[in-house]
């Protein structure tokens, strides 16, 4: 696979058929022969450049500076040295990991290679610095998107992750820089690849002297770790364990780093990290503050992060007034900063060391984000994780618990509201982290009178203790959100369980596991509204967490019938992305419909042969066999035909009938054209380029895409498909699905959708005729599987 991607020389040429000099010399566990190569001085030159670009990488995409000046002119017979190649696949790798044009598939196969020519020759610092960045590959998510009627490289959800991982542990013979050895490393878990990554750059760090890369990498293992036990209880203790001595590691290496204010930095970063896996810290951790103070005596973030991280021993210590005076030291200290990051954090701190005082603490931790919301950066330029999980998430969750649990009474719809509001906040800051806010620039939500009489919007809520449900039924003149009695016998984590056995089992039709799953999230999340689900009902719903990922027209109630047989269904990333004011199909829908049939190999990965996409796209343009006025096909199309096509023409509909991945960073999210692929922000600025009038795209099919089980990112990236290429709805594929289910399910939908039907009851419709038809087709494996995301109407 990796040798028959097209490299650099590939992207930049949108398909060119040659191969590209890093494909020929960052090949993984294999020699390299080429009759020329290029020198080592040049390599090291070239690798030298991009990797000064790349440390100063502002906004601006620096792939196609870079690509051209990374494939060099051989010179020699003589093959160049470890220490060059090292770095120069080191760089390429680099390039390949940042870049959105980059492939991740490639990033890891330089990288890989670029860790084990350094390792074979004994070079520690560039080892370790390709390991580093390997880990930090694997961690953006899966590196290679499903392909409908194919084989399926993606995750079997984020539990099976952890307990693969959890036994190549066991299994393992030597250190974790004797996984990245292993010529087959890549076919394993993204999670197994991270944390074996991450070990090793540290341990290769340690003995280079790096102790910078070294109290990094042990950094991003002890967060990993740490998050896993978080995650799942049947592991909790040994992963906390190893969180605690990955932090433990770092420390030590942190206090090597010679930049005062980055040593103090790191220290407290590190600090952290150990209490969160053992709050009660140690004489280390106490070590560490006190270094913290005296690397940055008169720095107001030292000050701030010392008094913060003692106030959370004291915590532990149970000596809440020492706590209490700790944390208002560190709030002060950290008002004092330009940019005062940590200052919702530290309230959130505080409502723990007050709780008698908690909402107020809580309230004012989310004024405090809100405030410094704007100002910060997408990701954090330390440790490349985002600004939303560092800063926000926690926050946000905290603030609508806290709504909730004080709403009783007549506070209860003051309460309620507030919750609501901040929810969509919520929803619409992540959907913002995932995609870049120039690209998803921020909505005023639907109102609940907007609502029209049986339409359903639901809120479902996955807190760490228990499941909540807001809903808001149209029709009722001054509508409002409802809150339901809170369910305490369930949590986030046993939620996602369900929601992964449910998708697992479905997707693979491998058993039927899924039907105990469907009924319990039915029982979960439908039963407590059946009521307000009456005969031709819309249930739109805004989903968290691992719900994004859940086909919901499947679910099973207690009499064995399909969700979809009580309601229209549709799935929004927020309120606000959901359905716009003028919810009317345009007249004479006109369409363009894409589709790709043949085997493509590139960076992104290797897409095999798609035998029913072209006959699909004919259907999306034809009725009862015949075509319809104002419709285009266009088979293995290009991106320059998108374009002329969207020029020449007032698109409504676009149908592509190609591969689409959402799979790790979303920024990346990509549709496979013939010898390309096409980025959805790139579609997006085709769309707006080429519209005459100001509306969006009213509809997006989107066919054979597939989302990675366990990534809350990837399924964000799918729900918030049709927002980001700039449409009012997209209709997508959770899973891959076979040619002829595919078909038979266009071909009903757009027949009802251009006589008239809306979007969602379209849909419904042509799903329940394949449910009825009791034959191959009724199986939910085939039509479960296509979603509408944001309009309904």
């Amino acid at each position: 696979m990796v040798a028959a991607a097209l490299g650099l020389a590939g992207l930049a040429t949108a398909g060119a058929a040659q191969a590209a000099l890093t494909d020929s010399l960052c090949v993984p566990s294999a020699a390299s022969q080429l009759k020329t190569y290029p020198s080592a001085d040049a390599l090291m030159q070239a690798a030298s450049t991009a990797e000064a670009r790349l440390a100063r990488r502002g906004p601006a995409d620096p792939f196609q500076d870079l690509a051209p000046a990374l494939e060099l002119a051989g010179s020699q017979y003589e093959k160049p040295s470890p220490q060059a190649l090292a770095e120069y696949c080191a760089a390429a790798g680099e390039l390949m990991r940042v870049s959105p044009r980059g492939s991740q598939l490639q990033a890891q196969s330089y990288l890989l290679s670029a860790f084990q020519i350094a390792s074979a020759a004994g070079l520690r610092e560039p080892a370790s610095l390709a390991a580093y960045r390997l880990g930090l590959v694997s961690l953006s998510g899966s590196t290679l998107s499903g392909t409908r009627g194919g084989s399926r490289r993606s995750s079997r959800g984020g539990t099976a992750e952890v307990v693969q991982e959890a036994e190549s542990a066991a299994r393992a013979d030597g250190g974790p820089c004797d996984v990245l050895l292993n010529s087959r490393v890549l076919i394993n878990t993204n999670l197994s690849v991270s944390i074996a990554s991450l070990a090793c750059s540290a341990e290769q760090a340690r003995l280079a002297g790096d102790n910078r890369t070294a109290a990094l990498a042990d950094l991003r293992l002890a967060r990993l770790r740490q998050a896993i036990a978080e995650a799942n209880t049947d592991v909790a203790g040994d992963y906390g364990a190893q969180a605690w001595t990955a932090a433990l590691a770092g420390l030590s290496a942190a206090r090597g780093v010679e930049d005062p204010a980055l040593r103090a930095e790191i220290l407290g970063r590190l600090a952290s990290a150990a209490l969160d896996a053992r709050p009660e810290g140690s004489d280390e951790v106490a070590a560490a503050i006190a270094e913290i103070r005296a690397a940055q005596p008169d720095g107001p973030a030292a000050r701030s992060l010392a008094a913060a991280l003692s106030a959370r021993m004291a915590l532990a210590r149970g000596d809440l007034a020492t706590a209490r005076g700790l944390m208002d030291e560190a709030l002060l200290a950290e008002s004092q900063r330009e940019l005062p990051t940590r200052l919702p954090e530290w309230h959130l701190l505080l409502a723990q060391m007050d709780p008698a005082n908690r909402d107020e603490h809580v309230l004012a931790a989310y004024d405090a984000l809100d405030a410094i919301r704007p100002l910060l950066p997408r990701f954090d330029p330390l440790t490349e994780e985002t600004a939303f999980s560092l800063y926000m998430r926690r926050v946000f969750q905290s603030a609508v618990d806290v709504q909730l649990s004080g709403a009783e009474g007549a506070r209860e719809p003051i309460r309620v509201r507030a919750a609501q509001q901040i929810l969509e906040a919520y929803r619409q800051a992540e959907l913002q982290s995932v995609f870049g806010s120039e690209c998803i620039p921020p909505r005023a939500p639907l109102r609940p009178e907007m609502l029209a009489a049986g339409e359903v919007v639901l809120y479902p809520i996955l807190l760490r203790d228990r499941l909540e449900l807001l809903y808001v039924a149209g029709g009722e003149g001054s509508a409002t959100f409802h809150r339901l009695a809170p369910n305490t016998t369930v949590g986030r984590q046993e939620i996602s369980r369900l929601v992964e056995t449910m998708v697992l089992s479905l997707s693979y039709d491998e058993d039927d596991r899924w039907r105990a799953a469907s009924r319990k999230l039915y029982d979960l999340l439908i039963k407590p509204i059946e009521g307000e689900l009456k005969p031709g009902s819309v249930l739109a719903v805004v989903p968290d967490g691992a719900l994004r990922a859940l086909p919901f027209s499947a679910l099973l109630d207690g009499n064995n019938h399909y969700l979809v047989e009580r309601a229209r269904v549709a799935v929004a990333p927020a309120l606000a992305y959901s359905q716009t004011a003028a919810g009317d199909a345009p007249a004479g829908l006109q369409l363009v419909a894409a589709s790709l049939e043949k085997e493509v190999d590139l960076p992104a990965g290797r897409f095999e042969k798609l035998e029913g996409t072209g006959a699909e796209a004919k259907v999306a343009a034809a009725t009862d066999g015949t075509r319809i006025a104002r419709s285009w096909v266009i088979e293995n199309f290009k991106k320059s035909d998108l374009v002329t096509a969207l020029t020449d023409e007032q698109v409504d509909v676009l149908h592509l009938a190609t591969h689409a991945s959402f799979n790790g960073r979303s920024d990346r999210a990509f549709i496979v054209a013939n010898g390309e692929v096409i980025l959805l922000s790139e579609l997006r600025q085709i769309l707006a380029q080429n519209r005459t009038r100001g509306d969006e795209l009213d509809l997006l099919v989107l066919s054979a895409c597939e989302t990675a089980v366990g990534d809350d990112e990837a399924s964000m990236g799918l729900a918030g498909a049709a927002v980001q290429a700039g449409a009012k709805s997209a209709i997508a594929s959770l899973w891959p699905v076979n040619d002829a289910g595919t078909a038979e399910l266009m071909k009903d939908f757009y027949k009802r959708y251009r006589g008239g039907s809306s979007k969602s009851a379209a849909l419904r419709d042509a799903q329940l005729a394949m449910i009825k038809s009791g034959g191959v087709n009724a199986d939910p494996n085939i039509w479960a599987a296509f979603t509408l995301l944001g309009a309904w109407r």
